[in-house]
């Protein structure tokens, strides 16, 4: 996909389609999604390549609050001029860095001014990620649930401490299990908590100790991600030292069968490639982002998705005040990439068939106004030879073949 800088006249592609006789809506400026990122954390875990700060003062906390506001409210006065409407938010998240570091009282600040910007729903989701170190009383949590937060997704990555301390986390297994009963006992009922296959060190025997241990967890989802080795990383020169100690990809894929079928097994739904929920506590917020559907962004490194187009806000914190005080969230200068009908109904497919759903042809038509099987014909029929996609004439979704090598899939949509 091309950038913004590579095209000669981004009004012009912006103008033509929004001439189109029939718009599609993944083009279009509606969007009821909020994601909000913190950039803070305690210390900088080894896998991470996030923007972050570490040991933030209460200074730099203060500040990205004052103007996390200052956006919220830009967004809302610009958003008409923009091509946007904005409706009752069913989303929110709040992603990091640790946004469990914020103090209760700035995110109750931050969910006021959404609900009178903007409008919340009854029903909305949510979420913020937490740290289990963090959560250390019942009173944490009930504060947050007073606040309005009403999903939390932990980071627990492994029960085992040997494998927390390779990974620079700063909690115990002993940390984790308090956390989440702590939240349980507080209210919460939809309770997530993540995984990493594939970890340095890591053993069979490890994937079996964690499956045990959260299953006495309160747990409604669970997200499992394989380790991917990011530049500039603790671990990149770890692996680069000692590539041994990081397990091949057969065994990172038999230790995610293990937890897959484990989880199938508790009465977990399978539901997109890394995720799997119990009855009706799939993530929402990040189905949006799946869907390719557009959604709101606020804070450092935040990047949205509206109108057709991507912007991503300046990765650092004083950067981005300025730019928040100066230009506005619809800052030129914030644009990363304008995105064509032909490109948004690619990312449809790619996206979509992350969800073990597939992608509907009805829906794509709804979506895009276009027939995805007259269109991508040629990849359906190869994908079908390798076993890697099953497809009905209807829908098409990974095969089991093909959520092992789902990059292969991927790139047909590229």
């Amino acid at each position: 996909m091309r950038t913004a800088s590579h095209r000669t006249n981004s009004h012009g592609v912006i103008k033509k389609i929004m001439l189109q006789e029939e718009i599609p809506n993944s083009l279009t400026g509606t969007v009821s999604s909020l994601y909000i990122h913190v950039p803070f954390c305690q210390s900088k875990c080894h896998y991470c390549d996030f923007y972050s700060i570490s040991s933030a003062n209460s200074e730099q906390l203060h500040r990205w609050h004052e103007t996390i506001k200052l956006e919220l409210q830009r967004l809302a006065s610009e958003s008409e001029a923009a091509g946007l409407e904005i409706q009752s938010l069913k989303t929110i998240y709040y992603g990091g860095g640790t946004p469990s570091l914020v103090p209760v009282k700035f995110l109750s600040e931050e969910l006021d001014l959404c609900r009178e910007l903007f409008g919340i729903d009854e029903d909305a989701e949510i979420t913020l990620e937490a740290n289990p170190e963090q959560l250390n009383s019942k009173r944490i949590a009930a504060d947050w649930l007073e606040a309005g937060i009403n999903r939390l997704s932990m980071g627990l990555q492994s029960a085992s401490d040997r494998l927390l301390q390779v990974l620079g986390r700063r909690h115990t297994r002993e940390d984790a299990y308090h956390a989440f009963n702590y939240a349980h006992q507080a209210g919460f009922r939809n309770i997530s908590a993540d995984l990493i296959s594939g970890l340095p060190d890591a053993t069979m025997s490890d994937v079996e100790d964690t499956l045990n241990f959260i299953d006495s967890l309160p747990l409604a989802h669970i997200s499992c991600y394989a380790l991917d080795v990011a530049h500039n990383t603790r671990f990149a020169k770890m692996q680069a030292e000692n590539p041994e100690r990081f397990p091949d990809d057969l065994l990172e894929r038999q230790m995610f069968h293990r937890i897959r079928d484990t989880l199938i097994g508790r009465g977990f739904q399978h539901y997109e490639i890394s995720n799997f929920a119990l009855d009706s506590f799939e993530s929402r917020h990040n189905t949006v982002y799946w869907r390719a559907e557009p959604y709101l962004a606020a804070g450092p490194a935040a990047s949205s998705y509206l109108a057709g187009i991507r912007r991503s806000n300046p990765a650092s914190l004083s950067t981005w005040v300025k730019s928040v005080q100066e230009e506005g969230p619809f800052s030129e200068n914030n644009i990363t990439e304008i995105i064509s009908d032909e490109e948004a109904m690619r990312e449809s497919m790619l996206l979509g068939l992350r969800l073990l759903a597939g992608v509907n042809a009805e829906d794509f038509r709804n979506h895009h106004g276009r027939d995805y099987r007259i269109l991508f014909a040629s990849q359906i029929e190869k994908l079908c030879q390798r076993g890697l996609v099953d497809f009905n004439g209807e829908t098409m979704r990974l095969a089991h073949k093909g959520e092992d090598f789902c990059n292969i899939v991927f790139r047909e949509f590229v």
